[in-house]
């Protein structure tokens, strides 16, 4: 029986920082190492016992687990001697580098272990011997199988004399001997969202030969943000200090929380992760923070925009990374303004954001839902971790560093 599940994939890049903070990174893996981990507990005693004896015994052993995460409904009838089967193709990314797969029936009649022929992107999966029995559509199901070892950390706690609480944490193999994955459902192909798409705000899949960020938080959850800033402080205790500035951009650092509510949302999650390498490729995001409040109607040809906040000046001014706009409309679309300055007005009660290029179209503030600024990130870590509540809705908490590039 597990109580929760945790999926995290993990990359290397080594970061070199400048004096000015500026970045040069390199990505040391090409491929992420992946794990799991199970909260179980054990309510029998031999479940308990075998918990127990696999923590003991398979520190370093090759060990054989589905993911439980992963497992999908058999859409059609299975049938004895039959060699192929067909998985739904919202599915097919759990799927890659797997070698074989779980038909389960129920934990009373179990199932049977099958090893993958082929993978074709339609979601049909040939099998290397011929099945041993039936199996009933929406009954059974199917579930990847993956080798792996434990990793040094397990622990557990007794509850009493016959029942158990353990954590498993278990490192994938990368080579499983498993048939190649279709191009089509590749890291670089994002899957269709159905229903209520992530992407409802308008943002861009790229601005700038960069790739956008475009899953918005849950809301439900604060978002967390720490500044650094790029400067040293001289203080010898005698009583007198300096900085030595070294840049006038500091390093923030965001925390957000993003609701996965289909397999289509969560792997593509990790797609874009996979496709960043982790902390190595930065991309566009919004801060999702109302970052700038327009002041009355802002008419067509206009240079800037008038602010309600008259001191963006006084703040933003000298630094080179909050130079763009988001403008995310109550229509849904969003339209994305480079900024080339700011000012406030000649009564100095509302301020000016100065835009690279003229308005192409009158704004009104009631057609506005919240301007952010729209910023150059990175991962701030390499590894994604992803908590499991249903086989298809899970919670991704990322960290996200502004750059330069």
């Amino acid at each position: 029986m597990a109580e929760k599940i945790s999926a995290k994939m993990s990359y290397l890049t080594q970061i070199h920082t400048a004096w000015d903070g500026k970045e040069q990174r390199m990505a040391l893996r090409q491929e992420p190492r992946r794990y799991v981990a199970y909260d179980y507990i054990g309510c029998e005693s031999w479940q308990s016992q075998y918990l127990r004896m696999l923590a003991y015994k398979s520190g370093t052993q090759l060990i054989e687990l589905p993911l439980w995460h992963a497992a999908t409904l058999l859409e059609d009838h299975a049938y004895e001697g039959q060699t192929t089967l067909r998985i739904p193709t919202e599915a097919m990314w759990s799927f890659r580098n797997i070698g074989s797969v779980e038909l389960w029936r129920d934990d009373k009649r179990g199932g049977g272990k099958y090893e993958i022929k082929y993978l074709a992107a339609n979601g049909v999966m040939g099998l290397k011997k011929q099945l041993k029995r039936n199996y009933k559509a929406h009954l059974a199901t199917i579930i990847p199988v993956f080798y792996g070892v434990l990793q040094d950390d397990d622990s557990f706690a007794n509850l009493h004399g016959d029942a158990v609480q353990m954590t498993l944490n278990l490192e994938l193999f990368r080579n499983q001997r498993a048939p190649d994955f279709p191009a089509a459902w590749d890291e670089m192909h994002d899957e269709p969202m159905a229903g209520a798409s992530r992407f409802a705000f308008g943002l861009p899949a790229q601005y700038l030969g960069a790739e956008v960020f475009r899953f918005a938080p849950q809301w439900e959850e604060d978002i967390s943000a720490s500044y650094a800033k790029n400067a040293n402080r001289l203080d010898y205790k005698s009583g007198v200090f300096r900085y030595d500035l070294k840049g006038v951009n500091p390093a923030e650092t965001r925390e957000v929380s993003i609701a996965g509510l289909s397999k289509a949302e969560i792997h593509n999650i990790e797609r874009f992760f996979m496709r960043c390498k982790g902390a190595w490729k930065s991309f566009y995001a919004p801060t999702w923070l109302n970052d700038i409040d327009i002041k009355g109607r802002q008419p067509a040809g206009q240079i800037f925009l008038f602010a309600s906040f008259p001191y963006h000046w006084k703040y933003y001014a000298k630094a080179s990374r909050r130079r763009l706009a988001v403008l995310f409309y109550t229509d849904g679309s969003a339209e994305i303004l480079p900024l080339a300055g700011f000012s406030h007005d000649e009564t100095g009660t509302l301020g000016k954001v100065y835009l690279e290029t003229p308005l192409k179209h009158e704004i009104l503030p009631q057609n506005v839902r919240m301007i952010s600024f729209f910023t150059r990130c990175r991962f701030a870590e390499d590894d994604l971790v992803i908590d499991y509540e249903t086989t298809g809705a899970a919670t991704v908490r990322i960290c996200l560093k502004e750059v330069d590039a």
